[in-house]
């Protein structure tokens, strides 16, 4: 190989690093009404109802460091109804998450009082991720669901929550709907 290849080998090698470097699990962004992330390959679409939202605007807490990223969250107006998105690293720190199924196992455990469990529900695709669910509610007052599933070392972690079951159902259908580039 000459030097002139070389050269090119090397500059190639040199910018293959610094893209990867660049790139990271926040590499998302909602266009439209749809959810792109480059790092996870994944894509989204928002229900129409929603439109997203800096976390800031919510009243959640934040990311609690490296380990879990927020992602995006979506709110129907003002009212206090949507999708909050983060994404997990699996098997690391103290308490270690280990999987979709440990991590909805946590959700049960920590219900707040006059929560009840709805059912659980994993849903397979054909051709894209498997998906665990957890659908939980305040009677008459809130309907929810923790929706996980996992990309390479990380879960990702979806939470909607809704005024009625039906709303719920189409965030649910559009979590799930989600596709993997």
């Amino acid at each position: 190989m000459g030097r002139k290849g070389f050269g090119f080998v090397l500059v190639v090698a040199v910018l293959g690093v610094v893209l990867a470097a660049g790139q990271s699990t926040a590499d998302g962004s909602v266009q439209g009404n749809v959810y792109r992330n480059r790092y996870f390959k994944i894509s989204l679409a928002l229900p129409p109802n929603l439109h997203a939202v800096e976390l800031s605007s919510l009243n959640v807490h934040a990311p609690s460091g490296k380990n879990e990223v927020f992602l995006f969250a979506a709110r129907e107006g003002a009212l206090p109804y949507g999708i909050v998105a983060l994404a997990e690293r699996l098997n690391v720190g103290s308490n270690p998450i280990v999987d979709g199924h440990d991590f909805l196992r946590r959700v049960r455990e920590t219900r707040e009082v006059g929560e009840v469990i709805d059912g659980q529900f994993s849903i397979v695709k054909i051709n894209g991720p498997t998906f665990e669910r957890l659908d939980y509610e305040t009677p008459k007052v809130e309907f929810d669901s923790a929706i996980v599933t996992r990309v390479g070392d990380y879960l990702l972690v979806f939470r909607c929550n809704a005024k009625s079951k039906e709303e719920l159902n189409v965030m649910v259908d559009a979590v799930t709907a989600m596709r993997h580039e």
